[in-house]
């Protein structure tokens, strides 16, 4: 029998693929990447506001999980939107995770190998949300119609929702709208969802600059460093190197992007920045995780309710 992990006070949930979606009244001028901001992945080919994995080194795809509760948001969302006499095609999430699994430094040298830091993982997901059907809909439709897409995808105020945030600062988005509504059917209380993905998401960002403020980051960092320009990449943080690799005007080109990455990687080892990271990345998850319990659990208890109901829409076996 199947059984979905209860939330542990030492523990962050390993990622986040259903962050709440932008849900923004804008303005008509740009509205056909607003609407597709708010129902389309994100740059990336990502839902909106996917988050890393809890812990540096898993280049893993969503799981079966994540892929199921998304799908089942999307139906929902395309259904609801057919309803106020729109159309709406479903996406499907992307297996292959891009640089933005390793936040603290490139530790895996299959995906290095494979993709250096992803200049065409990027190049393909961009391609892929130029050409997407939602996006050329929404273009298309009458000046008039365009307003009314964004109210029933959105809703027709950013307002309605609103958490405070760990750390500072407070987010809100609409209750209303096709998203919410989505969300609501599949989570049973969008206003708790909201809340307890906003909240627990927050962490993930607290957590990474915890790490690399830990002073036990800074002496591994130097080893890196040092440990990098000895093979003649002179960079002072991973963030440089994914950087120079990235760059849209100064392109590497494969094989030195891939060169760089592995030398990352043989790095990473090397200083013991790799393993420094993923003690430090837990430490801090677990301070988290105990000192915003009801968040976490609450995030936990959501999904966990979902799944039946997202078995149920999409038509997938129940688990026995």
């Amino acid at each position: 029998m199947s059984r979905t992990r209860a939330a542990h006070p030492g523990r962050l949930p390993r990622r986040l693929l259903h962050r709440p979606l932008l849900a923004a009244a804008v303005a008509v001028a740009g509205a056909a990447t607003a609407f597709a901001a708010a129902v389309l992945p994100d740059g990336n080919g990502l839902p909106a506001g996917r988050a890393s994995p809890a812990v540096t080194g898993t280049a893993a795809g969503p799981s079966a999980e994540d892929r199921l509760l998304h799908d089942a948001e999307q139906r929902l969302l395309r259904d609801c939107m057919r309803r106020q006499g729109f159309t709406y095609q479903v996406f499907a999430l992307d297996e292959e995770p891009g640089v933005e699994a390793f936040p603290y430094v490139l530790d895996d040298s299959a995906w290095a190998g494979r993709h250096g830091y992803g200049s065409a993982l990027r190049g393909q997901r961009a391609a892929r949300a130029r050409s997407d059907p939602n996006r050329a809909y929404f273009a298309a439709l009458p000046p008039d119609r365009k307003p009314r897409a964004l109210a029933a995808a959105n809703g027709p105020t950013p307002r309605g929702l609103s958490t405070d945030l760990p750390g500072g600062g407070t987010v809100e988005r609409s209750g209303q709208g096709c998203v919410a509504e989505s969300q609501d059917l599949l989570y049973g209380d969008v206003a708790a969802w909201f809340r307890a993905s906003t909240r627990v998401e927050a962490l993930e960002r607290i957590r990474r600059g915890r790490v690399t403020a830990d002073a036990g980051y800074r002496g591994p960092l130097a080893r890196w460093e040092r440990c990098m320009r000895g093979a003649g990449h002179p960079y002072a943080t991973p963030a440089q190197t994914r950087a120079a690799a990235l760059s849209p005007t100064r392109p590497l080109g494969t094989a030195r992007e891939v060169a760089l990455a592995l030398a990352e990687v043989r790095c990473g080892a090397a200083s013991g920045l790799a393993a420094t990271a993923r003690r430090l990345d837990a430490h801090h998850a677990a301070s988290l995780a105990r000192t915003y319990r009801a968040d976490v659990e609450q995030w936990e208890r959501l999904r966990a309710a979902a799944l039946p109901r997202a078995r149920r829409i999409t038509g997938e076996p129940p688990r026995g």
